[in-house]
């Protein structure tokens, strides 16, 4: 493997003691993943945000902070890092599907500090209290940025040393435009890194809590925040936020990494999952606690109160996977023959990161396709009889909702779900053809509760008592 490789993690900020290589981790497997598996950068293309809107917005959230600095409402037991990205309009206020149920468990103990999607104003919130990321996070970004022709020699080195392992093993190379990308990016995370660890010791030696909360925490961006946490004695956790499996590189790493004590200092304590199963997918260094799905169990709750009686089910619904829209285009295209003559309506839903995109699609390719932009999941899921998808969370929180379930086998999705309970189909027309009924048995299904663990907020709960918050 790439990273199995001691003198990788050598490479060492001299301020900090922190490793480097999770500075460009993610983006470097991502961009061999992209070429390997993808049709294009799994990153993929922010969607354009006015420059007005984004410099108002942080303007207004810079406000926001020193207000809630001086009236000293940021102590906390506990603190929660989220992602705007999960924000959905409810009854005439924001509510964060990944963060706010645990808000909710314990809203006068818990602190919210957000990054804010496309430079949306996140207000006002359903519950809890908030901090924005974004100033603290431009800040860095500018100080990185004038600083990083200091470290560009160094980071070149590293750079260099990981491409010319990858070619070694794999036969693969980034290209000159991309490894150059990776030098300046690493130039500006190494320079500003001192910087952040210390901006982010402040930060919590402000709120003082007892446990951190963050997405994405094995990722590597966070690397400078879940160390500043550990240095002060904080319980660190990551929350699921969505799919992971043994093929997920942000939680399967090599025999180098996890014998690296310098790079599990960057590492959360604690992995909170959706259910035991998802648990036994990766190796990561940290402990697995089963704790369940808060939004899901919420919303099927309220979706079965609600119903007075069973939903008549007649939607085909195609999920994206937030990286190759056209390709679920060019499948639902494919598709829409079959479905009419199956009575089904197609629906082709895109990832919340291609909703703004999508947008701009002309009418002639949509003809019999209807774009689901319905902002909760779940209420697509109680209208579909037929799901599809290829690498989406969305096939796995249909467990249990959706009658039937396929899953596009291709090698994107045998690397990224190497172990999955779904019947499969290989193209559009073997696809069509079970959607005729000329199809095989499906696999036995797992146990809905070894992926969805029962009982969420008292698993949340004990997990809290647990750190010492009682």
């Amino acid at each position: 493997m790439v990273e199995d490789d001691p003198a990788l993690l050598a490479w060492r900020c001299e301020h900090t003691g922190l490793p480097l290589w999770p500075q460009i981790r993610t983006v470097f497997l991502r961009m061999l993943m992209s070429d390997r598996l993808y049709g294009s950068e799994l990153a993929g293309v922010p969607a354009k945000v006015p420059p007005v809107r984004a410099a108002l917005t942080l303007a207004r959230s810079a406000v926001h902070n020193l207000h809630q600095l001086a009236t000293r409402r940021v102590r906390a037991d506990v603190c929660i890092f989220g992602d705007g990205v999960g924000d959905l309009w409810m009854q005439g206020r924001w509510f964060n599907r990944l963060v706010d149920h645990f808000v909710a468990v314990e809203p006068e103990r818990t602190l919210v500090v957000a990054d804010q999607f496309e430079w949306r104003w996140p207000f006002p919130r359903a519950c809890g209290r908030w901090l924005l990321h974004a100033p603290l996070q431009a800040r860095l970004s500018v100080q990185g940025r004038l600083a990083r022709s200091a470290r560009r020699s160094q980071a070149s080195e590293l750079v260099a040393h990981v491409v010319q392992h990858a070619h070694h093993h794999l036969q693969w190379r980034p290209g000159a435009e991309r490894e150059h990308r990776l030098v300046e990016m690493l130039a500006a995370k190494w320079a500003m890194l001192p910087q952040q660890l210390a901006a982010y010791e402040r930060l919590l030696r402000a709120v003082r809590p007892r446990v951190l909360l963050v997405g994405a925490a094995c990722y590597g961006p966070a690397a400078a925040l879940i160390a500043a946490a550990r240095r002060l004695g904080i319980v660190t956790a990551e929350y699921q936020h969505g799919a992971i499996s043994a093929g997920h590189d942000g939680y399967n790493f090599a025999p180098a990494v996890l014998a690296d004590a310098g790079y599990r200092e960057t590492l959360p304590h604690h992995f909170l999952a959706y259910g035991r199963w998802w648990a036994e997918q990766i190796n990561a260094p940290v402990a697995k606690v089963a704790v369940g799905h808060p939004h899901r169990s919420e919303q099927l709750a309220r979706i079965a109160a609600m119903a007075t009686k069973p939903t008549a089910r007649k939607d085909l619904l195609i999920l994206s996977d937030g990286v190759e829209f056209g390709l679920y285009l060019r499948l639902a295209q494919h598709l829409r023959g079959t479905a009419r003559e199956a009575g089904l309506h197609l629906r082709l839903r895109p990832h919340p990161l291609e909703r703004a995109r999508v947008a701009s699609l002309a009418a002639g390719e949509l003809t019999g396709i209807s774009i689901d932009l319905e902002p909760d999941l779940y209420t697509s899921l109680r209208q579909a009889l037929v799901l599809v998808s290829e690498v989406s969370t969305g096939l796995f929180e249909a467990v249990g909702l959706v009658p039937r379930i396929l899953l596009w086998d291709t090698p994107k999705a045998r690397f990224g779900y190497p172990v999955h309970p779904f019947q499969t189909f290989t193209d559009a027309d073997s696809l069509a053809a079970l959607l005729r009924g000329k199809e095989a048995p499906p696999p036995r299904p797992l146990d809905a509760e070894s992926i969805w663990a029962g009982g969420w907020r008292d698993n949340y709960r004990s997990f809290l008592a647990a750190c010492g918050v009682a």
